[in-house]
């Protein structure tokens, strides 16, 4: 889509003549990665008028908010503010701009604090994840296959599916401030920057936190409601969403966009943000919004945090989209907890996540899952500190002094003994249990997500009616249908870009740590198989179509280019001119922001992909009225029985597509390429990543430093690295009581963990590596992959039909294992994958990266080229690790012995 600005009749051609030297002078912003919504424009003649709103009589009492008096007959707020001036506001004023018309009047400093938080940053400083952009990680740069991409080309992506911005309290990204200020000041508009801060502080939702009453779908008739939003507007949905319609500027909901910019210089707005999506130059569409609950009642219901409005968006954990580790009654003893810090709480969260200018307190080992934290972590390995404020630990509140020996047992043999509580993270035995998803996968025709099953494989299919939430008996049964153990890991606080654990057993303050294992399914280009290469500045070759390429392309002609944006996004921790001068040495570099990026030239590139366009996830279908068809009853679920198909290719050449939205602000050529465009289905694979190889190898080489003993337990210790990708530590959410804890009983609870059956002995998948002499590199351990094949339409059908409750009785199976009519595996056709020189001769025996439609791997599993979803057929394929399954106390790096009590 090209960048284009459309003129306001306001303003004349002399204002808009130094577009390009004003565009060189905002580089400093990182917005005009116009990534969301790529093309802004204004339009004047469009200003809103009065309509009719949902209203109540009376004044506002609540937590302190009583001289807030509210006159129906004129729809007008008055209330002194905090200089003690009267103010008055209009709720059309409130709807458009809630900070600056209402909250903002008597809490000056809230909008500043809150932009300064990871709730509305989305991403936040740390040195514990191994990425290039380690330096401002979160949700807003990690591709990750269980939402489905970036939360920069989908957080407003279709209001049918798991859109970023249904849950954060803002309107817009937060890298669109700098978006707004550079296209304003492109205009000649006055002041771009305060106008740009504005906006966007206007579109802070303070009520979805500090209202008792939230509607998901807000009154209104000019909505775009989605067709799953529940009957009575509650919040949050059963599908987990706190909200559920757009306004696409329409605050007020007169059917026309509000203004929202000034053009003229006298502080009112007069013209709406609008978008030129047809490239033609004027805008045509309204700015994409999601409905926030502005109403007189939410903003009568203004009170003090609870439970209930933390988890309209951290709802999540019962479908299994992170923990699965439910804060509920029975689930966790901390959601009836009514003594300590407990007693008289109107909030049991902040008790623990204690909040300030808000900013909340997180455990600073619970970093497994890449989310932002707001108080900076140390890095991994140093000893946490229980009385640090900014960090939350068991023995935050539980001192470990005081904690009791098993009845008749004392020393070493008691659960609490000092080798565990050294050895052994507290959650390991008091959250043993996890659940939901395990594996999801975007391929080309389907989206699916599995859960784990008693072997350690991810084949469980993940119903439909697990994503929705019914009444208690349907979450309990939800919860249990995919219930599993824990998978035990060495963990000391440091992660891989793709949330894998980098200790070990000897890490230095290292402990053994529950982790919900997660594997993600993404989408990968393709072409990085083909081995063709290009030079970077350093005059150094690296693969063509690596994730490297993305972060150090550039226009030869500026210069500049996708390292430049990054860094502007605060996303990355070397310099665009280090960036593009890394190569495969650096990969036993000391430094790791160098390591990673090395790392970044043996990975192929993941591809940010647009939902909107691929149109479907966990059975959810889009809004778009081109998938009416897989959608005939109209409820935004997929009907059971249709053909569908849903296009990989396109959705990755629509991503694609809305990173280029910034080359005009940039002063990039309008046609610059961030990255080679795909040409065809086949420049993409769906592969289950990562397989564990890289992180063994990056662990392996810090043995070299080592003496010859050390080295050998080290090595030893890494030996069976476990196969999983998002890897989630299961925080402090989901303990259990004692009674239910791993060891309660006394001795004869040893058995947990201590004999066979117990958790040490959980199948964990383990990747099948095969050694290869790689020249320059010694012998380097090559990966073992198979095609798997699903039949995608008789996996949404039984995904359709199933209930959880029949699950967990036992009338129904949705474990596809084995089941030739769901999955079928290519294993007569095994690949290693050489991330160094992807086209490098194999070992006999072996074949190198080969298409799906290999006629040879198509004959081991009995289709032919019309059966795959390329071809509209119903087999979809992706690209899986061949594992082995070691038990859990082999990756650990222990021996049978440990099994004392057998």
């Amino acid at each position: 889509m090209k960048y284009s600005v459309a003129r306001p009749s306001s303003l004349s051609s002399s204002q808009l003549s130094s577009l390009g030297q004003k565009a060189r002078q905002f580089r400093r912003y990182a917005g005009y990665l116009l990534i969301v919504l790529p093309v802004i424009v204004l339009t004047a003649g469009c200003g809103g008028s009065d309509s009719s709103s949902d209203s109540s009589d009376g004044d506002i009492e609540r937590a302190g908010h009583d001289e807030i008096v509210y006159d129906e007959a004129n729809r007008t707020f008055s209330f002194p503010n905090a200089e003690n001036e009267i103010i008055e506001s209009t709720l059309d004023e409130v709807q458009r701009d809630l900070n600056g018309a209402l909250c903002g009047q008597c809490h000056p400093r809230s909008a500043e604090s809150f932009k300064n938080s990871v709730h509305y940053s989305l991403k936040a400083r740390t040195d514990r994840v191994m990425f290039p952009g380690g330096g401002a990680h979160g949700a807003i740069d990690r591709a990750c296959g269980l939402p489905g991409t970036s939360a920069l080309v989908n957080y407003t992506s279709d209001i049918n599916l798991g859109e970023c911005a249904k849950c954060h309290a803002g309107r817009y990204l937060p890298v669109m401030e700098g978006a707004f200020a550079s296209s304003f000041s492109q205009m000649g508009l006055p002041d771009p920057e305060g106008q740009a801060e504005n906006i966007v502080n206007s579109g802070i939702d303070c009520l979805v936190c500090h209202a008792e009453v939230y509607s998901s779908v807000p009154g209104g008739e000019h909505l775009v409601v989605s067709d799953h939003a529940p009957d009575d507007g509650a919040s949050p949905t059963p599908l987990g969403y706190a909200k559920a319609a757009h306004d696409n500027g329409d605050f007020n909901q007169d059917g026309q966009p509000d203004p929202q910019v000034d053009t003229d210089g006298d502080s009112l707005p007069d013209v709406p943000l609008m978008m030129d999506t047809d490239n033609d130059g004027q805008p045509d569409t309204p700015f994409t919004t999601v409905a926030q609950d502005r109403s007189l009642e939410a903003i009568k219901s203004v009170t003090y945090t609870s439970e209930h409005s933390c988890l309209r968006c951290h709802e999540h954990a019962r479908t299994g989209y992170k923990r699965a580790t439910l804060f509920l009654d029975g689930y966790d003893v901390h959601a009836t907890a009514t003594h300590g810090p407990f007693d008289g709480t109107l909030n049991r969260c902040t008790v623990c996540h204690s909040a300030s200018h808000h900013k909340f307190a997180r455990g600073h080992n619970v970093g497994g899952d890449l989310a932002a934290a707001d108080y900076p972590p140390p890095p991994p390995g140093v000893e946490l500190d229980p009385d640090d404020p900014t960090n939350v630990m068991c023995t935050t509140c539980h001192n470990p002094d005081t904690l009791p020996t098993d009845s008749g047992v004392s020393g070493e043999m008691s659960v609490h003994s000092n080798r565990h509580l050294k050895n052994i993270a507290c959650e390991t035995c008091h959250i043993p249990l996890s659940g939901g998803i395990t594996y999801s996968v975007y391929g080309e025709g389907m989206h699916l997500s599995f859960g784990r099953n008693a072997d350690g494989k991810d084949t469980k299919l993940i119903s439909a009616d697990h994503m929705l939430a019914g009444d208690r008996a349907d979450v309990d049964s939800d919860y249990l249908a995919y219930k599993m153990p824990a998978t035990l890991v060495w963990f000391n606080g440091g992660s891989s870009f793709l949330a894998q654990t980098l200790a070990a057993k000897g890490s230095e303050n290292a402990k053994i740590t529950p982790f919900k294992p997660m594997a993600n399914g993404m989408v990968f280009d393709a072409r990085f198989f083909s081995g063709e290469t290009v030079k970077n500045d350093a005059g150094a070759d690296y693969n063509a179509h690596s994730m490297y390429r993305f972060y150090a392309n550039k226009d030869d002609a500026s210069g500049i280019g996708n390292a430049e944006v990054f860094a502007a996004m605060d996303m990355l921790d070397l310099t665009p001119e280090e960036v593009r001068k890394v190569t495969l040495a650096d990969f036993k570099s000391t430094d790791p922001d160098r390591q990673a990026m090395a790392m970044m030239q043996i990975f192929p590139n993941m591809i940010h992909f647009d939902k909107s366009v691929y149109g479907y996830e966990h059975y959810m279908i889009s809004s778009d009225p081109k998938f009416d068809i897989w959608d005939a009853d109209s409820n935004g679920i997929l009907d059971a029985g249709v053909d569908f198909h849903f296009s990989r290719y396109d959705a990755a050449k629509a991503g694609l597509m809305k990173f280029k939205g910034f080359n005009g602000p940039m002063g990039l050529p309008d046609d610059y390429d961030w990255y080679p465009p795909f040409e065809s289905t086949d420049d993409l694979v769906t592969m289950k990543l990562p397989d564990g190889s890289l992180m063994k190898m990056f662990l392996a080489m810090q043995a070299e430093g080592m003496g010859t003993t050390e080295a050998l337990k080290w090595l030893a210790a890494i030996e069976e690295y476990p196969a999983f990708s998002n890897g989630v530590t299961l925080g402090g959410h989901g303990v259990r009581p004692k009674e239910e804890a791993l060891g309660a009983g006394g001795l004869s609870g040893c058995r947990d963990c201590h004999a066979s059956g117990g958790m040490m002995t959980n199948p964990i998948p383990v990747t099948r590596k095969t050694p290869v002499d790689m020249p320059g590199m010694g012998t380097v351990e090559l990966p073992q992959y198979q095609w798997h094949f699903y039949n995608i339409h008789e996996l949404a059908n039984l995904g359709l039909t199933v209930e959880d409750e029949d699950i967990v009785s036992g009338d129904t199976d949705v474990d596809i294992d084995g089941d030739s009519t769901l999955v079928r595996v290519a294993d007569q056709n095994t690949m290693l994958l050489n991330w160094f020189a992807p086209t490098a001769p194999v070992p006999t025996g072996f074949l190198a990266y080969t298409p799906a439609d290999d006629p040879a791997i198509l004959g081991s599993v009995g289709l032919t080229a019309d059966d795959l979803t390329k071809n509209d057929g119903s087999w979809m394929p992706v690209l899986e690790p061949l594992t082995d399954f070691a038990p859990n106390y082999r990756v650990l790096g222990y021996d049978s012995t440990i099994l004392w009590m057998d």
